[in-house]
């Protein structure tokens, strides 16, 4: 079996969606039936890290858009494929010069609503089948789009091995002066397109948690062009001094990241499903995430962390106060339903059902 993979971006990529290409592109390569996972990246912004078994990753696709249609045009017409794969909505028009019925991953936000051309709202019902990283992006897509085909969930996958409760890095301690202080973190990127991540929410209760814990600040690790209206937000606020910001970093650095955090808030309102909340609970910290958006799913509608409503700053409030109560951190029991070996059996049980 011979795969085409069109993705914004995987390895050398940043960010969740990257993430879950490059994690999706391993799951496949593992697939006893496969002979070549072909992969067309739209963005390469980082170093390539070393690719699965049995992948050929075409970086000239990369340089602008002209050259990704050139070489997917190349691809398709020097070689044949069984299966043709994707990964974002936007690029569903490419995707059908390669072939009529794609089978189309849809991430959050961007698929809840109808998409951004004609073609595209059409070429959607000809699909080979709709995967959906949770059950509400799944709904919200069937909602818009009356696709009639078969569709399926595949939650975001956590590597266990790779997290853990850890001591605290001395060294991100002293850079972002943390000495003798409480941590609430978030992760992810600022940006402008996406103020539904929930650091607003977090900054304006802010005031009030210091008052109870003076020894209180909020990190936000990550970067993005809505950094300077937030450091703003919190000088509004009065609380410049215990609002941090790591701006971009390195993947490496993640693990560490999340162990120098006491409680991990994210009450966001568009989010699909969030690799960053199985990411700090697999590090052990009391997870916080939005009742109304994926975040619900990542956290198994709260048997792993704690719900919240994202227009209630009382709740978000009283959520973040009882963690920074509890005791020991701890990895929830559970959380192995998110484990990689589980993805890698959803992955291979959807080929399966596609591409029999």
């Amino acid at each position: 079996m011979r795969i085409l993979l069109l993705c914004t971006d995987a390895f050398g990529g940043y960010g969740g969606i990257a993430l879950f290409n490059r994690e999706l592109m391993r799951a496949l390569s593992e697939h006893p039936r496969l002979e070549e996972l072909v992969v067309l990246p739209r963005l390469i912004p980082n170093p390539i890290e070393p690719l699965p078994p049995k992948t050929r990753f075409v970086e000239a696709a990369a340089r602008n858009e002209a050259a990704y249609v050139a070489q997917l045009l190349g691809t398709i017409r020097r070689e044949k494929f069984d299966l043709v794969i994707c990964g974002h909505v936007n690029l569903l028009p490419l995707a059908r010069m390669a072939t009529k019925h794609p089978l189309l991953i849809t991430h959050g936000i961007e698929a809840w609503k109808p998409l951004r051309d004609r073609v595209s709202n059409r070429v959607v019902k000809h699909c080979r089948g709709v995967v959906s990283v949770s059950d509400l992006t799944r709904v919200r897509f069937l909602d818009w789009s009356r696709y009639e085909g078969p569709t399926f969930v595949l939650p975001n996958a956590v590597r266990l091995d790779q997290y853990g409760i850890r001591e605290k890095n001395r060294t991100l301690i002293e850079r972002f002066g943390l000495g003798g202080k409480r941590v609430v973190l978030t992760v992810g990127r600022l940006s402008v397109s996406e103020r539904y991540k929930g650091f607003d929410e977090v900054i304006e209760v802010m005031p009030e948690l210091v008052a109870e814990f003076p020894d209180l600040v909020y990190v936000i690790a990550g970067g993005g062009n809505d950094a300077p209206r937030l450091a703003r937000k919190s000088v509004e606020h009065g609380v410049e001094q215990q609002v941090i910001f790591t701006g971009l970093f390195d993947e490496a650095m993640k693990a560490d990241l999340y162990n120098l955090a006491d409680v991990y808030a994210m009450p966001s309102r568009g989010e699909g499903f969030g690799f960053v909340f199985l990411e700090a609970m697999a590090s052990g910290v009391p997870t916080i995430a939005s009742k109304h958006d994926g975040g619900r799913e990542a956290l198994l509608h709260g048997k792993l962390g704690m719900l919240v409503d994202p227009s209630n700053a009382a709740g978000i409030r009283t959520a973040i106060a009882n963690a920074l109560t509890r005791d020991a951190r701890r990895i929830p029991e559970g959380l192995d339903y998110f484990a990689f070996p589980r993805f890698v059996e959803r992955v291979h049980a959807i080929i399966d059902s596609v591409a029999p």
